[in-house]
């Protein structure tokens, strides 16, 4: 209740706190270091372990941002790599910072772009999503209009989403999402809060005001990551929960990570041989996946469509008209992996009964509690 009275109310809020404020916005929009900020935009793009995706996300950005902030946040793959690569190759397209925080939450990452921020307007994007560049739905338009909006405002774009590989997207929830808040004018008082460990929020002054900007201008790569990270990712939220929850009182036996994760892998794969969790993972996943209908949702962005063009590191296969598993080109143990009986008979559907409401499995087609799985 008293979050929608705060959206009803600011906007007349804002315009009174606004009119007072305006004489001195020289003063608000001002760099870390006190300096005025300049026109352009700046892009912070946060990452970890998103080796395959960061340097399509960050090329997408060629054109559409001034500087580009790139934070990784202590990964293990390739990831770092991948943004030093776009610095050298790119540094006479826009001005390239590369920053390492590991460890540090994804908020305190995101605050840390913001004080290196130069330029009047904040891109807040993450390493798996991509710009589109082409057509109406360019983010070049988005710029465009932008810059000749001086408002202290935060602009809301929707993503379009794509799963297991390029070719395809969730069959739960929405293909086109809700949105949020990615393009925000600079200034004193824009600041990053952690929720819960896995997201963070914006937070914008009174005074700001909010814009929906109309089309699909941005790609999630949704799950386009080694199994391993998804895997660890599956368990390590799961595992934070248990123990903010319960604190000392949690089971000895699962107040480690690495314990957490073994008992896990046992209760919800029925082994812990890393390669079988693995098989068995990608075939759970491949029942949320459809196929990706560009005229339906809109075309591919110009650098999905060059990856496209090629053999991609991750591609869904089929049996009997529908996926059933996904390959990964630089997994190298699991390339030649041959499924054991056991893996074969174990049943996805038991697995997906365990998360999903009735509603969801219907629509996933999962079969009834004791049927047996495609």
């Amino acid at each position: 209740m008293l979050t929608r009275v705060r959206t009803v109310a600011r906007p007349g809020l804002g315009a009174v706190c606004w009119a007072g404020l305006r004489p001195f916005r020289s003063r608000l929009e001002r760099a870390d270091g006190g300096g005025r900020l300049r026109p352009g935009i700046s892009a912070v793009v946060v990452a970890r372990n998103e080796d395959y995706t960061v340097g399509m996300s960050l090329r997408s950005l060629i054109g559409f941002a001034d500087q580009i902030i790139c934070v990784d946040n202590g990964s293990d793959d390739g990831t770092l790599v991948e943004m030093e690569k776009f610095r050298d190759e790119h540094g006479g397209d826009a001005d390239v910072d590369v920053v390492s925080m590991p460890g540090a939450l994804l908020g305190d990452c995101r605050n840390e772009g913001l004080r290196r921020s130069r330029h009047q307007w904040h891109l807040r994007w993450d390493a798996d999503m991509v710009a589109q560049t082409a057509g109406p739905d360019s983010m070049l338009n988005v710029r465009e209009r932008a810059l000749a909006d001086a408002r202290p405002r935060a602009i809301h774009m929707r993503r379009t989403t794509l799963i297991g590989d390029l070719r395809h997207a969730p069959r739960l929830g929405d293909v086109v999402d809700a949105g949020e808040n990615w393009l925000i004018r600079a200034g004193h008082g824009i600041t990053y809060a952690e929720l819960g460990g896995m997201y963070d929020e914006v937070r914008t002054p009174l005074h700001y005001v909010e814009k929906w900007e109309p089309g699909e201008h941005i790609f999630h790569l949704a799950g386009l990551k080694a199994d391993d990270n998804l895997i660890h990712r599956l368990h390590y939220f799961a595992w934070r929960e248990l123990i903010n929850r319960e604190g000392p009182q949690a089971d000895p036996e699962l107040q480690t990570l690495d314990a957490f994760k073994r008992h896990r892998n046992r209760e919800l794969f029925g082994t812990t041989d890393p390669q079988s969790v693995k098989f068995r993972y990608r075939r759970q996943l491949s029942y949320h996946l459809m196929p990706y209908d560009p005229e339906h949702f809109g075309s591919y962005p110009e650098v999905l469509r060059r990856e496209l063009s090629g053999q991609q590191r991750f591609e869904v296969v089929y049996r009997e008209g529908r996926p059933w598993s996904r390959i990964d080109r630089q997994d190298a143990e699991m390339l030649d992996y041959e499924p054991t009986g056991e893996d074969l008979e174990w049943n996805p559907e038991a697995f997906l009964r365990r998360f999903l409401t009735e509603s969801d499995r219907n629509k996933l087609g999962i079969a009834a509690e004791g049927a047996q799985a495609a």
